[in-house]
């Protein structure tokens, strides 16, 4: 029988388009909840180790705090070297519900797009590395290849990333992340940096009283914070060591600002909160000096001020590189030239990932994003993945795991 004709021999229609086994997947990983702030990674690290076991390879639960649970996935060839993908299970939260054109935990395909909450960042890039593992372990002939999927990426990775490292669980040779690399086109670049951060407040007190009597007072602490983020604006960090990536830090002023009581009252206090995307070589001393310098030069005498760093890794985290000539980044060229069929040029990513923690704690060489999806669709409404990108990912990861761990 000729598809699309029944044994009578009437037409039938097209036959169905078979579902990529990868959208299948990520269409379960979207489906569970594991929003962050939220109900935690529980649910999907269960399914997740799950998946894993029914299909022959070896997975842990590791749970570093209640409810915030990792996963570790391996598959062992014997002898070799030892690579490790990695991707997270949290994202962020939803938002407003009314903004999505789809619903968010249904991974919705229209075209070669697929909608969903987590789709690029990044359940559709676990889903692919979920299927690139078993692929994998069918036909290796040496080498160990580990799968860490991690909790609380999307808020800090104290529970994730951080506490793995800590804890002396990350042990591979080299790791490469799945974070979407794609901002305005799919795979622009093999991202070598994850960009650090520094978040702070510039605290301003002056007098209050009565605005009758503003010229009087103190200047206004409004006023002074104003000035404070016109500086902070136009503030260019120095970078004493040159990364290996051509970048520059990313200076965002007055991300939040407070002030002021009410008409008629002159403002005794305001608030101005900043942050800086670090690059490799910044350090936090040069940086607290410069920008003591530059408020002092911008604020007026007769006013008080002080910088409030952020509590934890947001008053600094570290960037983190990996060396353009490491192995692990040689496999992923030859992987995207072999899968994608063009060269994909080596990049500093936007944002920061789980390479910081994986290459500053765990001592572990990281390329920092590499995955399906976009950045610049990730945080928000209408989220979206390639379905191509999909299973070009999941290739792509068996490809880079063969070449690094088949070398001599």
């Amino acid at each position: 029988m000729f598809p699309g004709i029944s044994r009578e021999g009437a037409w039938m229609g097209p036959p169905p388009v078979p579902v990529p086994p990868v959208l299948e997947l990520a269409t379960e990983l979207v489906a569970i909840d594991s929003q962050n702030p939220g109900v935690g990674e529980a649910r999907i690290a269960a399914f997740a180790a799950a998946h894993a076991r029914e299909r022959g390879l070896a997975a842990k639960v590791v749970e570093t705090a209640p409810g915030r649970c990792n996963v570790l996935v391996t598959a062992d060839a014997g002898t070799g070297p030892h690579l490790a993908l990695s991707g997270h299970l949290d994202t962020k939260p939803i938002g407003d519900l009314s903004a999505w054109s789809t619903p968010p935990l249904e991974l919705t395909p229209d075209g070669d797009l697929a909608y969903g909450l987590g789709s690029s960042d990044m359940k559709g890039a676990v889903a692919a590395m979920l299927l690139a593992v078993e692929s994998w372990a069918r036909t290796a002939e040496r080498g160990r290849l580990s799968l860490i999927l991690t909790a609380d990426e999307e808020a800090g990775s104290d529970h994730g990333a951080k506490a793995l490292s800590h804890q002396g669980l990350v042990d591979a040779d080299a790791i490469v992340i799945g974070e979407p690399s794609g901002v305005t086109d799919p795979w622009e670049a093999i991202y070598l940096i994850s960009r650090g951060i520094c978040c702070f407040e510039v605290a301003v007190r002056g007098r209050q009283g009565h605005s009758g009597l503003s010229e009087r007072l103190p200047t206004s602490a409004t006023v002074a914070a104003a000035r404070a983020a016109t500086a902070i604006a136009g503030f260019r960090p120095s970078v004493p060591r040159a990364p290996s990536i051509p970048c520059r830090p990313t200076v965002n002023a007055a991300v939040r600002m407070s002030g002021g009581v009410f008409y008629g009252v002159h403002p005794g206090e305001a608030v101005v909160a900043s942050d800086i995307r670090l690059v490799p070589g910044m350090d936090r001393e040069t940086l607290d000096r410069e920008l003591r310098e530059l408020l002092g030069a911008a604020l007026p005498s007769d006013v008080d001020w002080e910088i409030r760093y952020a509590d934890g890794s947001l008053g600094w985290m570290d960037s983190a590189e990996i060396a353009p000539d490491h192995p692990v980044v040689a496999a992923a060229q030859a992987a995207c030239a072999e899968v994608l069929g063009a060269e994909v040029p080596l990049g500093a990513y936007p944002g920061g990932t789980d390479a910081t923690h994986f290459a500053n704690i765990g001592r572990t060489p990281a390329v920092a994003a590499l995955g399906p999806g976009w950045l610049s669709v990730a945080h928000g409404p209408d989220e979206h993945v390639g379905v191509s990108q999909l299973v070009q990912a999941e290739r792509l990861y068996e490809r880079i795991a063969h070449i690094y761990l088949g070398r001599n």
